[in-house]
């Protein structure tokens, strides 16, 4: 899905969003409306919150959106 309905939709069920190109492992991004914007949960290590992902062309034109944790969703993806 689009990086718009999949945020919309991990808005919703209180979750955060991830590309399918990016692996079984993926960076998690958590949208919120505050100062920190978009929260970045890296692949590499889930311990560490960078706010204010700078998003390029590529991820906000991909269709490989998918909400984490959503299970009806995230294993079709594989």
């Amino acid at each position: 899905m689009n990086i718009r309905d999949a945020a919309l939709k991990a808005q919703k069920m209180g979750l955060g969003i991830a590309r399918k190109s990016d692996g079984p492992r993926p960076t998690v991004l958590i949208c919120t409306n505050s100062l920190a914007g978009i929260i970045v949960l890296s692949k590499l290590d889930k311990a560490i919150a960078e706010p204010c992902w700078m998003p390029t062309l590529d991820y906000i034109t991909a269709n490989d959106w998918y909400v984490m944790g959503d299970t009806t969703t995230e294993k079709s993806n594989f």
